[in-house]
């Protein structure tokens, strides 16, 4: 094996990222029991140090060992953010005109039920499980990452969920989305506050109202100054509604400009991605579906998901760590659940579709791990906690069609041949 190459190497590794999770999700019969998106993780982890790095260990360090994945992580980046952009793309914000006092209740209660739940159970593990805490966290501060990551709600997962059950264009799915939008948003908020926390360095509130400030002023910029000039460019470039050469160049750098203003001012990449989409005139979306979406869900997207599962690695001879994957996952469902389910049907939604946006909102994905991953980094979770974390994301996000099917969502129709599977 030592005589692979750069390019052999690059080659080996992107044909089984892309094409085994979707073999196994398309003829192992996988679509059948969990979506795309869980397939690919837990590939990820199997070809990880969980698995194969511990049946194989010759193999893995040629092929997945860190150092050999460098290469990979600018396509898993992109993956993201086209996907992020295609989500928001497919959400039209005059769905949510004259909703706005309702839209918004339920948008934060979502995320804030959760969070403070999720706050409530570290508190207990704190003390109860001391090896479940970082080296720098404080019983607070432990409790305020653990409540965080409870409280999450991954907006690229569950649009691509959203996809393969076929209800994008479904009112309540996009619903779904926009309740999405404003959890990633308040996540970032968030997290500034407890990494600034982390650090000690004293500034977390006026950090926190900075952030908040200057993401609020970019969406208002956007939405009054960028969107009505890419309508007049896009007018310009594609004036029969059809994506040449040039418009696609002109959207894809406006994804990329936006995904930089948002990490730039700390709101992360993800969320100026799906603002761009958002934010691209609304008839001329089905032509920039059409252009990229093929492509960025079955090629692009699989470095995403299955190279952040390569990363995890599983070491759970803890029973503290059933302990902690099993409470964090009730608390998750039981959490979202209460807070989307109860505010919507208060705010005038039927109990079938409020039941449906509960049963939506605990999906988490690739987003919980890039979370979990930060605070690892930062000394507030300790390995066994984000290895339990990641158990529990995997699980709930699983749990996503199955509840929702069983609330009273049709199962998905079969993709048709030739197409993304199932929307994905």
């Amino acid at each position: 094996m030592g005589g692979f190459s750069p390019a052999l190497l690059f080659l080996t590794q992107a044909l089984l990222l892309i094409a085994g999770p979707f073999l196994l999700w398309r003829l192992g019969g996988g679509r059948h029991i969990a979506p795309m998106v869980v397939v690919q993780i837990l590939f990820g982890v199997a070809l990880g140090p969980s698995l194969l790095g511990r049946l194989v260990p010759d193999l893995w360090g040629v092929l997945f060992a860190p150092a050999a994945l460098a290469p990979l992580s600018g396509l898993a980046l992109m993956a993201v953010v086209f996907f992020a952009f295609l989500t928001g793309l497919h959400l039209d914000p005059a769905e949510f005109r004259g909703r706005g006092g309702a839209f918004a209740t339920v948008a934060l209660s979502s995320m804030l039920v959760p969070t403070l739940l999720g706050g409530a159970l570290g508190w207990w593990l704190a003390g109860a499980f001391p090896g479940m805490t970082g080296p720098r966290a404080t019983p607070g501060l432990f409790a305020a990452g653990f409540g965080i990551c409870v409280g999450v709600t991954a907006l690229p997962v569950l649009g691509a969920i959203l996809r393969e059950m076929d209800l994008l264009g479904d009112r309540v799915g996009r619903l779904a989305l926009g309740y999405a939008a404003v959890n990633d948003a308040l996540l970032w908020l968030l997290i500034t506050a407890v990494l600034a926390w982390s650090t000690a360095d004293g500034g977390s509130p006026w950090t926190v109202a900075r952030v908040g400030l200057l993401g609020f002023a970019y969406v208002g910029a956007t939405v009054l100054v960028v969107r009505p000039l890419l309508d007049r460019l896009l007018e310009r470039v594609a004036p029969d509604g059809r994506m040449g050469d040039t418009a696609v160049v002109v959207t894809c750098a406006a994804l990329l400009a936006s995904a930089a203003v948002t990490e730039l001012i700390g709101l992360h990449y993800i969320l100026g991605a799906f603002i761009a989409g958002s934010a691209m005139p609304r008839r001329y979306a089905a032509a920039i579906l059409d252009r990229l979406e093929h492509f960025a869900t079955l090629i692009l997207l699989p470095f995403f998901f299955t190279l952040t599962g390569l990363k995890v690695n599983l070491t759970l001879d803890d029973p503290a760590q059933w302990t902690v994957f099993a409470l964090a996952s009730l608390a998750t469902l039981g959490g979202k659940m209460a807070g989307t389910a109860l505010p919507a049907r208060w705010t005038g939604e039927s109990w079938p579709d409020a039941l449906k946006l509960g049963a939506l909102m605990p999906c988490k994905g690739l987003m919980e791990v890039i979370v979990l991953t930060v605070l690892l980094e930062a000394g507030v979770l300790s390995g066994p906690c984000f290895s339990a974390m990641v158990l529990m994301a995997v699980a709930v996000t699983a749990l996503t069609q199955p509840m929702t099917w069983l609330v009273g969502w049709r199962r998905p129709v079969p993709a048709a041949a030739g197409g993304p599977p199932g929307g994905m």
